[in-house]
């Protein structure tokens, strides 16, 4: 007896091929743009991490130093690019008597208008060691720039602002009592209203330049704010001057105080950098420093 007749093997259509690269195309596809995505959201996390970390040590260093600035020595240039201040070194109590102390020394007040020019005054708990080679200098309440003879950068005599040059160890002074030696002889503008007087060190600028955040110092004083000063130390890259989304108008703006407030630095950090793909991610940082207002 003969069996069944045995079937011819059957493969895969053309249609049943095609379909199955069709189906297999899509999954592809959907996996590819998954993964792609992925990817780039995680380079873009990354980046703006990155900008980020870039935008909070820079406006941390930029605070640290403008809160301790004299006070009304702060001041910004037209652009707003750049701010320039004097750093408090020391502060202390001037004498503003005349009087013989317990060792027999006459004091020797300070030289504030109508009073006769001096190149020395005392001074009450100074603690402040000059180091060699820097440039320092005295100021007694300084109005702030823009102030006409009070201005701090005009170095006006009489004005608020005297050159450093030393101690006068020669006469006995009584215990805490130090004579401060000026440059040269001097009459500061008007007196504090607590007899206080500050000592500053050279200026300091941070400006931006091109994309760059710099720190500017060891320069000389200047009745014109040098824009940028010469030299600088670069703090942060990838900073912007302009931004096509969101309209802005200076990286540093100052306010002046009042009576009722300190004066304030706004700072508006804006980083961008490009991603693998050319799209370019953005982190904006502002800060409001506040600047104490001691006269």
């Amino acid at each position: 007896m003969q069996g069944p007749a045995p079937q011819p093997a059957r493969g895969f259509t053309l249609v049943e091929i095609i379909v199955v690269i069709v189906v297999l195309g899509i999954v592809a596809g959907i996996t590819t743009r998954f993964f792609n995505t992925s990817m780039q959201t995680y380079t873009g996390t990354e980046l703006r991490d990155a900008l980020s970390r870039t935008g909070r040590i820079s406006i941390e260093r930029v605070n640290r130093e403008l809160r301790n600035a004299v006070p009304n020595t702060v001041r910004v240039d037209a652009s707003g690019t750049c701010v320039e201040f004097l750093p408090l070194v020391a502060s202390a109590l001037y004498q503003d008597q005349n009087v013989t102390y317990g060792t027999g020394t006459a004091s020797a007040p300070a030289p504030v208008a109508p009073a006769a020019a001096a190149d020395r005054f005392d001074v009450f708990d100074l603690a402040f060691t000059p180091s060699a080679g820097a440039a320092y200098y005295v100021l007694v309440y300084p109005y702030g720039p823009g102030s006409g003879a009070g201005d701090p950068w005009q170095a006006a005599d009489p004005g608020p602002l005297a050159a450093f040059q030393g101690f006068d160890t020669a006469p006995a002074l009584p215990a805490g009592v130090r004579r401060v030696v000026l440059a040269a002889t001097h009459r500061f503008l008007r007196h504090s209203p607590r007899r206080r007087v500050f000592i500053a060190g050279g200026p300091v600028s941070f400006c931006v330049v091109g994309n760059r955040l710099l720190r500017y110092s060891g320069y000389a004083l200047s009745a014109a704010q040098p824009v940028p000063p010469p030299g600088g130390q670069v703090l942060a890259e990838d900073i912007q001057t302009a931004d096509p989304e969101i309209p802005m108008g200076s990286v540093f703006a100052y306010s002046g105080p009042t009576l009722t407030r300190n004066a304030t630095v706004v700072l508006d950090f804006r980083f961008m950098r490009p991603d693998h793909l050319g799209n370019a991610e953005w982190v904006r940082m502002s800060h409001e420093v506040q600047i104490r207002n001691v006269p």
